[in-house]
């Protein structure tokens, strides 16, 4: 009954917003009442790139909250470091960690690094750190001295060793007397007194624990080495899968070892393509596919995402599961409107050697016969327009496969969720085991249908967003695409759950054929996703686990790749086009001790142009530094 009303209300307001005009931002996430604090060290001139954002949209994308929470935002701002005195938050650690340390704003009241935001709790008006896209999606290249700054870029961040050190740090100062009296000092400033301190402190401990439940459910098998994770990769499902799994279900035995970490995707084109995810197993459907994308992202970075049996008066209505989250859903939908508008880096010949434009267009030729069947060209003037990304199936591009199995095939206990839908308003129930990534994807349904206004809205915003919105210096009027007009005409009249429905058969769809989504099946066949490659310079490392350094290395059979590589640094290489793998933060291996190939770590694979001569490649390269 209550559904029924909210299907009815949400369709009268489909009507209504998809007629809204509103491109920018509103100031819901952005306002804050927190004190400004100086930024813990130096902050170095960077150079933004035209990407099709102004300097203000850029710093709303940065500083927009996603909902995801990790500590107390006052918390974070003066925990120090486990071993010193220092802030964790200090310029020159959050630099090690490969984030990339900001001048402190209205935006950013602490000084913290770029995507590292506030997110306000609406109902206890407590406010926290958390983490927004561009956390792992901006990146900074040096050159000669000249530092470039990427948005929508891969980070070459550590986060698995950025959250260690965090843990440790609370650790640290709930048992160390004289690091918490610092900290409770300038947490509680006037509020500060012994009573004060002392819940300050239980606090703190509990959230310790908390977190380091989080370490435990993501540790690796024994056997893999400390470092596996490291900078410029993260096993994203991985983290998804568990945080449904495990933390959502309360039972943190039920989870799986993220062992397929990637390369952080580049986000231009992310809104245009059909599918989404390395492994292409997330339909673009409108409206509904970019926020199910959005939201189960959040899930996965501390969205705090929980599936309980519902309460008895809610079961009344025909409720049997409660969905709840902290996930900002306007945020989403401000977010990936800015997504849709971005565009990729011009290679900056102010900066970086020109481009040899008779090399350039020999690899043009080359391109087209070696590498266009997969990665389609998209010249820049068409960046908005929508495109059908090709699927390869992963027994024909060669590469490593652990990703692609883990996202498809892991399993994990269904527990309270048993005997109900899948996609909750259709589908196949739940048996007592199920596709791991199964369970959060349910979850993110449950977040989506509570919030059924929200959801419209975060949906709506990005496909009425004109693509130059974000865009200084333009001040003619613009339309939006006919394929955009198009997709807001397929959702006119139709509810939230009319619009999750229609995506739901689009994923069934997708499951019924060549690929599966079963739990521990081994006969689908599993596919990585082929995307265009504009801006693919600014990208490196490369294929999706992060285990080619270099384009000129991607172009090498496989057992003429390097073995090993140091990865960190951000110096590039505008020749090979790469970071400098001579020096770095930590050395990448593919073999593991016993002289095999790690598994998650192959650099095996994609032989597309390695039969071409070095002069071929070459050319190959050149050109790949005009897309």
């Amino acid at each position: 009954m209550i559904r029924s009303f909210l299907a009815a209300l949400t369709c009268v307001c489909v009507l209504i917003l998809a007629g809204c005009a509103n491109d920018q931002p509103s100031s819901h996430s952005f306002s804050s009442d927190l004190k400004v604090i100086k930024a813990a060290g130096e902050i170095p001139d960077r150079v933004s790139l035209e990407q099709g954002w102004s300097d203000d949209s850029r710093t709303k994308f940065w500083y927009t909250s996603q909902g995801a929470r990790i500590v107390p935002y006052t918390w974070f701002a003066w925990l120090e470091q486990s071993d010193s005195n220092e802030l964790f938050r200090s310029s020159q650690h959050m630099e090690m960690l490969r984030y990339l340390p900001q001048e402190a704003s209205e935006l950013n009241p602490a000084g913290l690094p770029i995507g590292f935001v506030a997110a306000h709790d609406k109902e206890s008006g407590e406010v926290w750190m958390g983490m927004t896209c561009a956390a792992c999606h901006t990146n900074q290249l040096d050159y000669k001295g000249t530092k470039l700054l990427i948005d929508g870029a891969p980070t070459l961040a550590n986060f698995v060793l950025f959250y260690d050190r965090l843990v440790q740090a609370l650790n640290a100062t709930q048992k160390d007397d004289d690091k918490f009296d610092r900290f409770a000092k300038n947490v509680l400033a006037d509020r500060y007194s012994v009573e004060t301190a002392k819940e300050l402190r239980q606090s703190l401990s509990t959230l310790a624990l908390n977190s380091a439940e989080r370490m435990v459910v993501n540790e690796l098998p024994e056997g893999f080495p400390d470092d596996f994770t490291s900078y410029a990769r993260l096993d994203a499902f991985g983290n998804i899968q568990n945080a449904g799994t495990a933390f959502a279900l309360n039972d943190l035995s039920n989870n799986n070892a993220p062992s397929g970490p990637v390369s952080y995707p580049f986000l231009w084109g992310t809104h245009q393509s059909d599918v989404v995810q390395w492994n292409a197993s997330a339909p673009n459907t409108p409206l509904i596919g970019p926020l199910a994308r959005n939201v189960g992202e959040v899930v996965g970075v501390f969205g705090g995402l929980e599936i309980q049996e519902a309460k008895w008066w809610e079961k009344i209505i025909g409720k049997k599961i409660a969905y709840s989250s902290h996930v900002d859903i306007e945020g989403l939908g401000h977010l990936e409107s800015m997504v849709k508008t971005l565009r990729s880096p011009v290679w900056p010949e102010s900066v970086l050697p020109p481009v040899d434009q008779i090399k350039a267009a020999k690899g043009a030729s080359l391109f087209a016969q070696n590498c266009q069947k997969c990665h389609q060209v998209i010249a820049r003037e068409d960046e908005a327009n929508h495109y059908k990304a090709k699927q390869v199936p992963v027994n024909r591009v060669g590469t490593d496969p652990v990703t692609a199995k883990n996202a498809d095939r892991n399993c994990a206990d269904t527990l309270i969720l048993e005997g109900t839908k899948k996609d909750i308003l259709g589908g196949e129930k739940f048996g007592p085991t199920s596709a791991a990534i199964s369970i959060p994807v349910n979850g993110a349904v449950g977040i989506i249908l509570d919030n059924p206004l929200a959801a419209l809205e975060a949906g709506l915003r990005p496909m009425r967003t004109k693509m130059n919105a974000f865009e200084s210096g333009k001040i003619e009027a613009v339309k939006l695409t006919k394929q955009d007009e198009d997709q807001l005409n397929l959702v006119k009249g139709l509810s939230i759950e009319g619009q999750l429905k229609k995506h739901s058969k689009v994923v069934q769809k997708s499951r019924s054929g060549d690929k599966t989504t079963t739990c521990g099946d081994s006969d689908g066949v599993l596919v990585y996703k082929a995307r265009p490659l504009n801006g693919i310079w600014a990208t490196a490392p490369y294929l999706h686990n992060g285990s080619v350094p270099s384009l000129w290395a991607l172009l090498q059979k496989g057992e003429e790749r390097p073995m090993s590589f140091w990865v960190g640094s951000r110096e590039f290489d505008p020749i090979e086009v790469g970071f400098d793998v001579a020096r770095g933060l930590d050395e990448f291996k593919v073999n593991n001790q016993r002289g095999e190939i790690q598994a998650g770590n192959s650099n095996r694979g994609h032989e597309y142009g390695t039969e071409l001569s070095d002069e071929e490649k070459w050319s190959v390269v050149e050109y790949l530094k005009t897309l």
